[in-house]
Formats: C-alpha cells, sequence, structure tokens
C-alpha cells in the first residue's frame, strides 16, 4: 500500500511539474515570435514595405496580363488591332484562305493573331517542341483576332519603309529575314534540329517549328502553284514569313522555320519565294525511318494517309514494274509518300545549289554544331552555344509533360526488328533517293562563318 501511495504522490507531482515546463516553453516561443515579427517589420522585410507590396503587385498584375489582353482583344477597333501586328505585339497564328487567292490580287486570306509566349520555347524547347504547344499555352490565343492578310502585310511594308527611309539605323518593331529552313522526311531528327536552333542562342533566334501559315501559304495554289497565277503562291507565302518575322524585341535577330515533312511537296515554291536562304533536309536509313513511321501501327501512320497527289510519271514506274497504286499494301504507301517527300528534296537540291544541305540523322548534333549552323546557316558557333545544343540533345526531343526522358539511339533495334516487307519496301521506294542524298551530303560546304552576331 504504501508502493502504491507513493506511486501516485509521484504521478502527481510529475503531471504539475510538466505542466509549469510546458508553460514556460509556450512563453518563450511566443516570446521569439513575437521579437521576429519586430525585427522582420523594422527591417523593412514585411509586407507593410512598399518595395515588398510592389513586387507582390506586379506578380499579380502579371498573372493578369494575359486575361486583360484576351478581353482587349475583343473589344479593340480594327485600327488598334492593326497597330498590335505592326507594333510586334502580336504574332500570326493561322491562315484562313479562300478562293479569292486565285484573283489577279489576292484577296479572301485572312490572319489570325494573337500573342505567342516565346520564352516558353527558347527557355526550354524539348517542353514546348511543336507551335501547336505554344498557342495551347498562350492565354490570348483562345482570343485571338483576325485581319485582312494583304491589307496588314501592305500596312507592315509601308511602316518599315517610312522607318527605314529615316536612316534611324536599328529600329523596333522590325521584320527579322529568314535565316533558314528546316525540312525533312518526318520522324528523322528535325524536332532536334529546330530545338538546337532555339537553344543555342534563345535570346537572338525564334524558332517556328511546324507553324500551319507557312504551308498553308504554299499549298493555297496547289502543287507547283498551278491553280493560282504565276508567282501567286511564292508571293503569299512571302508575305507570310514577313508578318511571322515581326518583332519588337531588339535581342532577336535571326528567324527559323522548321517546316511540316508534307511542306517538302511544295519544296518549289519556298525556293521561289527564298531563293537565297538556306535549307537543310534531314533524312535517315530507309529500314529506319520506315520503322519509326510504323511504330505505332499501319493504321495510325502518318505516311499512309497522307499519300496524295502521286505524280503520272511515278504510277507510269509502278506500272512498268507490274504494280498497281490502288492495291499497294499499306507499308508500300508508305514506302511511296516517303519517297515523294526524297525526291521532291533530291529534286530541290540540284537547282539550289549551294543554298540546300542533305544531312543525315545519324549524328545529327555534331553535324549541326560543326558544320550545317556556321557554315551553311552561316550562324558563329560560340562554346555556350556548343554547350546549349549539346544539352538539349541529350534529351527526348518531344519531351511534353511526363515524356521528358534521356534520349537513347534506337538504330541498331530498328533494324533488327524490321521485317522482311519493310526491307523490301525501303530498298524499292527509297534506296535509289537515299543514296543521292548521301552523294550529295558528302559534297563540301560552302562558304566562311558570317560573325554577324
Amino acid at each position: 500500500m504504501v508502493l502504491g501511495k507513493s506511486k501516485r504522490n509521484v504521478k502527481g507531482n510529475s503531471g504539475k511539474a510538466r505542466r509549469g515546463r510546458d508553460l514556460k516553453r509556450v512563453v518563450i516561443v511566443f516570446a521569439i515570435c513575437v521579437i521576429i515579427i519586430a525585427l522582420y517589420e523594422l527591417t523593412g522585410m514585411g509586407e507593410n514595405n512598399r518595395e515588398f507590396q510592389q513586387k507582390k503587385n506586379a506578380l499579380r498584375n502579371a498573372a493578369r496580363h494575359h486575361r486583360v489582353d484576351a478581353i482587349n482583344f475583343r473589344t479593340l477597333s480594327e485600327a488598334e488591332r492593326i497597330d498590335l501586328v505592326v507594333e510586334g505585339k502580336v504574332h500570326l497564328k493561322d491562315l484562313k484562305i479562300s478562293r479569292g487567292v486565285q484573283n489577279d490580287e489576292y484577296t479572301g486570306v485572312m490572319g489570325e493573331f494573337c500573342t505567342i509566349e516565346w520564352h516558353l520555347h527558347k527557355n526550354d524547347p524539348s517542353s514546348y517542341p511543336m507551335f501547336r504547344d505554344l498557342v495551347s499555352n498562350s492565354p490570348s490565343c483562345e482570343h485571338s483576332f483576325q485581319l485582312d492578310l494583304k491589307k496588314i502585310v501592305d500596312i507592315v511594308r509601308d511602316f518599315d519603309d517610312a522607318q527605314e527611309a529615316k536612316n534611324l539605323g536599328e529600329y523596333i518593331p522590325y521584320t527579322m529575314e529568314p535565316a533558314g529552313f528546316v525540312f525533312h522526311e518526318s520522324r528523322c531528327g528535325s524536332t532536334l534540329a529546330a530545338n538546337s536552333l532555339a537553344a543555342m542562342n534563345p535570346e537572338a533566334h525564334r524558332v517556328y517549328s511546324e507553324s500551319g501559315p507557312p504551308v498553308a501559304a504554299a499549298h493555297a495554289c496547289g502543287l507547283g502553284g498551278k491553280d493560282c497565277p504565276a508567282g501567286r503562291a511564292a508571293e503569299l507565302l512571302r508575305d507570310v514569313i514577313y508578318l511571322m518575322g515581326r518583332t519588337n524585341d531588339v535581342n532577336e535577330k535571326r528567324l527559323f522555320f522548321k517546316i511540316q515533312s508534307i511542306g517538302t511537296k511544295y519544296l518549289p515554291i519556298f525556293l521561289e519565294a527564298f531563293p537565297d536562304t538556306p535549307w537543310m533536309y534531314v533524312y535517315r536509313e530507309p529500314v529506319q525511318i520506315m520503322m519509326s513511321q510504323l511504330k505505332q501501327g499501319e493504321k495510325r501512320a502518318n505516311c499512309v494517309h497522307q499519300l496524295k497527289d502521286v505524280p503520272q510519271h511515278r504510277i507510269d514506274a509502278l506500272e512498268k514494274d507490274g504494280k498497281d497504286l490502288d492495291l499497294l499494301t499499306a507499308v508500300e504507301k508508305c514506302a511511296l509518300h516517303l519517297s515523294l517527300l526524297c525526291e521532291s528534296a533530291v529534286d530541290g537540291l540540284f537547282d539550289s545549289g549551294m543554298m540546300a544541305r542533305p544531312v543525315n540523322y545519324e549524328n545529327l548534333v555534331n553535324k549541326l554544331i560543326d558544320h550545317v549552323i556556321p557554315d551553311h546557316f552561316k550562324v558563329t558557333m560560340t562554346n555556350e552555344g556548343r554547350e546549349n545544343i549539346l544539352k538539349v540533345g541529350s534529351h527526348y526531343s518531344k519531351g511534353r509533360g511526363s515524356k521528358q526522358r534521356e534520349w537513347t539511339e534506337d538504330s541498331e533495334q530498328k533494324e533488327g526488328s524490321a521485317t522482311p516487307e519493310i526491307r523490301e519496301a525501303a530498298k524499292y521506294f527509297l534506296q535509289d533517293l537515299y543514296e543521292k542524298m548521301e552523294a550529295e551530303s558528302q559534297n563540301e560546304y560552302y562558304g566562311v562563318v558570317n560573325d554577324n552576331d
């Protein structure tokens, strides 16, 4: 009993002492908090501090900025919208083309404009690899507006002519001329080329990666521009590229375009419009490119669905070999489509001379760094530019969201997994064209580096 009583007394005394110690701790913590808050306010770091409030308000205003622009687009007059284009504050997002393009002086082409968040692609091209990624992540593009393309391009050109007449030297806004075009066979490293051009010098380079307006303009008059007056397709394309090069950023100096693979079929229009602009064509070994194209299955392969406008000389060649265009398998249709792209590229290579370079996918990053960018696109390769390209080249070029990962070489795996049908189709439709491009790619690079940074 004595032990039990003793235990109860000890227990009671322990609880009272603990409560006393806990109270002291609370008082001490409270006092420390009061001192910290007082010092925070006295040193000017609190929310009552003017600088703090200004920064916080600036962040709030920045968050509201795009919503304000989006609302204003709806209420602006046509003159105010024109001013936004002239000032380089909005960018050409899309084209709406009617049959008026076929008239003696084209009409009925509407340009759709909004503010593109270019910093997204410049800072992280692999996460925003395509122009459509930029559009979908640019809030103001939800409320874009339209203007007559011919009217607005004439106004912008008149403005620029007036600025040049003042002999003011460099001025903003201004229009960048295209520094280079990237054409490709599709699924062959072209996005890596575009990402490299952007990452090399983010401040100075703007890269349109498969934007809609250039191809829409080249396509407006049909293959070779046959559905419009002579030169119309090239004229429309020049106007589109002129508006897309508009900038109010004094640091932006060079404009590049990666064109959709189907755009290679309209290469003659691009060459007519920009005969003095260098371009490259990215291609890949035939079996490997076929495996890439058919990776998701024949039913989902773009190369199968995009087979259109097969020229008569190719149909005649098929018939000579006992093949019927309508009876080709999906694999053969895929190979035929790719061969049409490569055939157009090969023709363009010989028509363009020094302005054209075929570039094999193999070891593409080093080719860009060592030859294509400095010798062909005439842009000085700095150590920083080299490091930026090597960094972006180490990641999957279309690393949106959860797809971000390191790049791994897969050429041997593709070669080993190819079926006999794929090998045969690659050999029949693509091998000769591949060998022609390989031979041309071995020629010496032309010109000297243009150190015009």
